[in-house]
C-alpha cells in the first residue's frame, strides 16, 4: 500500500540509458511528489523513451531494484509490463533491433525537434512469443556475447579517447613554447580589420529550398565545411548581416552550446551566412595563417580561454567582448609554418587511429544486431 510518504524510484530520461539492458535509479522522492505529471512504472517493466532523438538513440531498459518496487519517471517514458509467458529481457533484446527503432522512427508525429512515436506502434507491434525455456535460452546466450560485445566496446572506445588525449596533448605541446616566446595578443587584434567578430543571423525562419545556406552550430561536425547538407533560407532574412556574410576560409567558431567547437568554411560558402550561434573569423594573410589560426584556436591554450568565459546552464554561451579579448599568439610565419606541420603530422597519426577504432566500434554494433536478427529468426543455437 502506497501512501503519500512511501519513497519511490525517480528516473528522468537523463538515467535511462542507451542499449543498456539495466538502469540504475538515483533518486528517491516521496510517493506524493510523483504520483501526478509522471510515469508509472515497476520491478520487470521495460522502459522505452518515445521522444527524438532519444528513440532513436537507443533509450531502453529494464526497471530493477526499484525504492519499495516502485518508480515513476518522464513522461516520455512508454512503459510494457510483460505477462507470465513473455521473459522482461527477451522483451528487451527484441526492442534493441535497429528495425525497431527505424520503423518507429518513421511514423513519428509532431513538430521537428518534439516528434514522438505514437502509442498505436506500441501496441500494434508483434513479438515472437516461444516456450519459456527457448526464452531463457535465447536470452543466456544474448548476455553471454553481448558481455563480451560490451568488454570490446568499452576498450575500443578508451582506446579511442587515448588517440583524442594523444591529439590534445601533442597540439597543447606544439603551442607552449610560442606562448612564452612570441607576440600575444588579443583576437580583437588579430583578425583582419574587415572582420568584425560579430554574431549570425538571430531568427534564421524556415527551410527554403533553393535559398541561402546558412551554417548553424549543429553543422560544425568536420574540419572544412561544405554547402551540402545545410539549411537554406530566404535571402531576406541575411539582410542586416553583411558582417556575417562568408567569402570563404573563414573559421567558423561556435559561440552557444558547444562553444569552441570549430570548422573551416569551404570556397564554395562564399556569399552564405551563419546563425546566432557562430562568429565567423578571418585574419590577415600576411600575419597569420589560416592552418595556424585553426590549431591554435583547436589547441588547449585557447580552448582554456573558451570554456573560461562561457556562462550558463541550459544554454552554454560566450559574449562577443569576451571573445574579442582571448589572448592570440602571433610568432612570424616562419614559425607559423612549422606549427602547422607539426600539428597536420599529429593530426593525419591521430586521425588513423580514430578510423582504425571507430570502424571497430562499427564492427561489434554490427554484430551486435547481427546477432539479434538471428535469435529472432530461429538460427541462434
Amino acid at each position: 500500500m502506497l501512501t503519500n510518504d512511501t519513497e519511490v524510484s525517480f528516473v528522468p530520461m537523463n538515467d535511462l540509458g542507451e542499449l543498456e539492458k539495466h538502469f540504475q535509479p538515483m533518486e528517491v522522492r516521496r510517493f506524493a511528489e510523483v504520483v501526478k505529471g509522471y510515469t508509472y512504472f515497476a520491478d520487470g517493466d521495460v522502459l522505452c523513451a518515445k521522444i527524438t532523438p532519444c528513440f532513436e538513440n537507443g533509450k531502453l531498459g529494464i526497471a530493477r531494484e526499484l525504492k519499495n518496487g516502485v518508480g515513476f519517471g518522464s513522461s516520455e517514458f512508454v512503459v510494457m509490463r510483460p505477462k507470465a509467458e513473455l521473459l522482461s529481457e527477451f522483451l528487451y533484446y527484441y526492442l534493441s533491433r535497429d528495425t525497431f527503432r527505424e520503423s518507429g522512427a518513421r511514423v513519428m508525429t509532431g513538430a521537428v525537434g518534439h516528434k514522438r512515436v505514437p502509442k498505436e506502434y506500441f501496441e500494434d507491434l508483434s513479438i515472437p512469443l516461444p516456450p519459456l525455456d527457448e526464452q531463457k535460452r535465447i536470452v543466456a546466450v544474448l548476455d553471454q556475447a553481448f558481455t563480451a560485445l560490451d568488454r570490446a566496446r568499452a576498450h575500443a572506445e578508451a582506446n579511442l579517447a587515448d588517440a583524442e588525449e594523444l591529439l590534445e596533448n601533442g597540439v597543447n605541446e606544439i603551442f607552449t613554447a610560442p606562448a612564452d616566446t612570441s607576440k600575444v595578443i588579443s583576437l580583437a587584434e588579430a583578425v583582419h580589420p574587415d572582420c568584425k567578430l560579430s554574431y549570425g543571423i538571430v531568427q534564421p525562419g524556415d527551410e527554403v529550398e533553393g535559398g541561402l545556406p546558412v551554417v548553424r552550430p549543429v553543422d560544425l561536425k568536420m574540419r572544412i565545411l561544405s554547402p551540402g547538407g545545410l539549411k537554406r533560407i530566404s535571402p531576406d532574412r541575411a539582410e542586416g548581416y553583411a558582417r556575417t556574410k562568408l567569402v570563404g576560409g573563414e573559421l567558423l567558431l561556435c559561440v552557444r552550446g558547444s562553444t569552441g567547437e570549430m570548422s573551416v568554411a569551404s570556397a564554395e560558402l562564399a556569399g552564405a551566412n551563419v546563425t546566432r550561434g557562430i562568429v565567423p573569423i578571418r585574419f590577415p594573410d600576411e600575419s597569420v595563417l589560416p592552418e595556424f589560426a585553426y590549431f591554435q584556436l583547436r589547441s588547449r591554450y585557447a580552448q582554456d580561454q573558451i570554456a573560461a568565459g562561457t556562462y550558463g546552464a541550459a544554454l552554454m554561451q560566450i559574449n562577443i567582448k569576451d571573445l574579442r579579448k582571448l589572448r592570440f599568439i602571433v610568432p612570424s610565419i616562419e614559425d607559423q609554418q612549422e606549427i602547422i606541420s607539426r600539428a597536420e603530422l599529429l593530426y593525419e597519426r591521430a586521425g588513423s587511429l580514430r578510423d582504425i577504432y571507430a570502424t571497430k566500434l562499427t564492427d561489434i554494433a554490427d554484430l551486435r544486431q547481427s546477432l539479434l536478427q538471428k535469435a529472432f529468426s530461429g538460427q541462434l543455437t
